[in-house]
């Protein structure tokens, strides 16, 4: 995913972060499903050069777990 508009790395921690506004289209699924799992708690919101981003394996993992 490097290189792509909305996503961002941390070379430290070998993280992926994905922005909020590209979030549910990464993921193949519904915003308001990635807005619930941060309102629940499930999803965590990071802060990457003044974006708002979640780390692209919890995003993932939420994708999984709704898919079930």
């Amino acid at each position: 995913m490097s290189n792509t508009p909305g996503t961002f790395q941390n070379h430290g921690s070998d993280l992926e972060f994905v922005a909020l506004t590209r979030a549910a289209d990464v993921a193949g699924i519904a915003a308001h499903e990635v807005t619930n799992a941060i309102s629940n708690g499930h999803l965590q919101v990071h802060e990457v050069s003044g974006c708002k981003c979640v780390v692209l394996f919890d995003l993932i993992r939420l994708k999984q777990e709704a898919s079930q």
